[in-house]
């Protein structure tokens, strides 16, 4: 999980099409899966992360097992649709929630289908 993190928030901090979303946001995340946790901070533009530390106070939890969480941090499912049906536990307010889950989104890879 360990090197899964380290490279999805090399990703985030790569995608230009996140910085004006980024612009003035700030959000922090503990995300916990297989036994490890987590501590991911989106701070003047920046994505980081570490290990949580006790006196960690998140804006959002994330917890779910690796296939859940890595297919909602890849936007390949949407965070509030894998809370609605359980496969992954989400505390947090709703703002910070739709912020978080824009970005998992828009960091998706492959395009978007347009229909019209």
């Amino acid at each position: 999980m360990q090197d899964w993190m380290k490279y999805f928030v090399e990703k985030l901090n790569r995608k230009e099409s996140l910085k004006p979303l980024l612009r003035n946001a700030s959000l922090s995340l503990v995300l916990t899966c297989q036994n490890e946790s987590y501590y991911m901070e989106l701070k003047n533009n920046r994505f980081s992360w570490r290990r949580m530390k006790d006196d960690d106070n998140p804006d959002i939890w994330l917890t779910g097992d690796m296939t859940s969480i890595s297919l909602v941090m890849e936007g390949e499912f949407l965070l509030r649709k894998a809370k609605k049906n359980g496969s992954i536990q989400l505390e947090g307010s709703l703002r910070k929630i739709l912020l978080l889950e824009s970005l998992f989104f828009l960091s998706r890879s492959r395009s978007v289908p347009h229909t019209g």
